[in-house]
């Protein structure tokens, strides 16, 4: 119409700037720091509603209407909101970690998460998402000063508050702390991996199986935790204060079966076969986990995922508080000044141990996955011997002698020697000797085993360098988890120097190597009954030679070895149900 246009308006009347908050184009409203348009901003610290001070939200926001109720699973860990451990003034010293939180490698992280950091049960630090910049690779990462009294040595573990979920989550990842340290950085965070479940497998032998377990579900009934077993092989099932046996059709029942398996204690499971079992399941918290020990016997499990020697292990139970510790296959006493000492040299995952307790105590396995130095003695059982053998899972019960060997007056100096326990001809124990640091003699560690309480046990001695065989004429009953003498004060028993028995002499076998047949001599001062039989490495009866009287004098026996693969085979002889001779040949075809 001829007239120019208003200003910020063009001839139609649009607006060609921004509008203000007033809604005024061009205008200068501004929303202040309580949101209001035009508002008068913070004042008395705090935004002002109508001449009130606002309601402060569970989330640290401030609100003139009524706050939304916080998430039924929001933790309190920072109750001010502020990013910062509340009680951070109770620590000398700190250190920072700025961090991305990763499931099976997928950043979830969103707005409205938080992480913590804590020592055992004792937080120490506190940190929420905050959103990066473009430039640094955008999504989340957690902003957290740490602190702690140490300037280092504590172990930090984490969770996790998912906004989304509504969750607090197990974070695997731990941390050493260490006074001013300084993990990650913007571009590149710190990556703490979200806890989730594994699959294990625990591989049972026919017979009696110490077992713990290191991993949780949401449901830890025994029907659930031993489904994986084959129905006509689960029997019975033990705790140290409750058990179940198994139906078949119907599963376990007794007391156990009500309060289901437990990641602190060890369990006595009898199996008909050889079974693996698998079972899915989170890893059980380390520092979360105590284990409360009462004075004498208790069935402790093992929680961490890795293998500790054993004085790390234990490093949690106070000095002296607890005497002498056993798994199935090996024991360990408590030296005071020294540590823990004998043929059980580490506890490993899935391990079941009983341990005797002087005084009561609590504690909690390292959970640094950190590996001491293991300078122990091996377990006797991994060093297989082909005459004698025996197996754990045969047994329900055992017991354990530190034992002091004397020949002819001579204390045994040296490891080329090997002890054995006997229940009538059933070998019930095996032993090699190791030198005992605190006073450098060689003591025998020989953990026993039988079904029955005060079976009667007789011991032989075998002398590796020199092929012989002694009696030992001390015997004892079993009594189960006896524990006789330690490593300062053994068992001393003494042996005579005539090689069981002592009238007759056997040939080396000739020829050695053979094929197919290899003979022997017997020279006999009486007439004798003996046997002879064929074993082979793995200490199995192949085949019988002899068996019954030989008059007195020269006497040869000969084996024909048809219709056996080619490899190494023992001839053992025996008299009056002594093991006299055992000789290694080599069948070669």
């Amino acid at each position: 119409d001829g007239t120019l246009p208003d200003e910020n308006f063009d001839c139609d009347g649009n607006c060609l700037v921004d509008i203000d908050c007033a809604g005024v184009c061009g205008g200068d409203a501004v929303v202040d720091e309580c949101g209001v348009c035009e508002g008068s901003g913070i004042a008395d610290g705090a935004c002002d509603c109508d001449g009130t001070l606002p309601e402060t939200c569970w989330d640290g926001s401030s609100s003139c209407e009524l706050c939304p109720d916080a998430p039924t699973n929001y933790p309190d860990w920072d109750l001010d909101a502020d990013g910062v451990l509340d009680n951070f003034n109770d620590y000398e010293n700190n250190g920072s970690i700025t961090a991305k939180v990763l499931e099976d490698g997928q950043d979830l992280s969103s707005m409205g998460d938080m992480i913590a950091a804590f020592v055992g049960s004792e937080q120490r630090g506190v940190a929420s998402a905050y959103e990066l910049p473009p430039f640094f690779g955008g999504g989340y990462a957690f902003l957290m000063m740490i602190y702690s009294n140490e300037t280092s040595g504590e172990t930090l573990s984490f969770k996790y508050y998912s906004s989304v979920l509504d969750e607090v989550l197990d974070i695997g990842t731990t941390v050493e702390f260490q006074n001013n340290m300084i993990l990650g950085q913007a571009n590149a965070p710190y990556i703490l991996e979200i806890m989730t479940d594994i699959d294990v497998v625990l591989d049972f032998s026919a017979g009696w199986n110490w077992f713990s377990l290191n991993v949780f579900s949401d449901d830890m009934s025994l029907n659930n935790v031993l489904a994986g077993l084959e129905e006509g092989s689960s029997t019975y099932i033990k705790s140290a204060t409750a058990f179940a046996d198994y139906y078949d059709g119907y599963g376990w029942y007794g007391q156990l079966s009500s309060f289901g398996v437990n990641n602190t204690e060890m369990y006595k499971l009898f199996l008909v076969y050889d079974e693996s079992l698998e079972f899915t399941g989170a890893p059980v918290d380390v520092a979360e986990t105590p284990i409360t020990l009462s004075t004498g016997w208790n069935w402790i499990g093992y929680t961490p995922q890795v293998p500790y020697d054993l004085n790390y292990a234990l490093s949690g139970i106070g000095p002296d508080n607890g005497s002498y510790i056993k798994g199935q296959a090996g024991f360990a006493d408590y030296y005071t000044g020294y540590g823990w000492y004998g043929q059980l040299s580490e506890l490993s995952p899935f391990g079941g141990y009983q341990i005797f307790m002087v005084n009561s105590d609590e504690f909690t396995y390292p959970s640094d996955a950190l590996m001491s130095q293991n300078s122990q003695v091996g377990s006797d059982l991994a060093d297989s011997f082909h005459t004698w053998d025996v197996n754990p899972h045969d047994y329900e019960f055992n017991g354990s002698a530190t034992i002091e060997v004397i020949i002819d007056g001579m204390k045994i100096n040296n490891d080329d020697y090997y002890i054995a326990a006997f229940d009538n001809d059933e070998c019930v124990g095996l032993s090699k000797p190791y030198k005992f640091p605190l006073n450098d003699s060689y003591v025998f560690g020989l953990m026993m085993y039988n079904n029955s309480e005060y079976a009667s046990l007789n011991f032989k001695v075998y002398d590796v360098i020199n092929n012989k065989y002694y009696d030992i004429s001390n015997d004892f009953n079993f009594i189960s988890d006896m524990r006789i003498g330690n490593g300062l004060n053994p068992l001393v028993l003494e042996v005579n120097s005539q090689i069981i028995p002592n009238h007759f002499e056997v040939s080396s076998a000739y020829p050695n190597p053979f094929n197919p047949i290899v003979n022997f001599d017997i020279d006999l001062v009486n007439s004798s009954y003996i046997s002879a039989s064929v074993y082979n490495l793995a200490g199995q009866k192949v085949d019988e030679i002899y068996k019954g009287n030989l008059e007195s004098g020269n006497n040869t026996l000969s084996w024909n070895a048809i219709g056996f693969s080619s490899g190494i085979y023992f001839i053992n002889i025996e008299s009056d149900n002594a093991l006299v001779s055992s000789q290694k040949i080599s069948l070669l075809k």
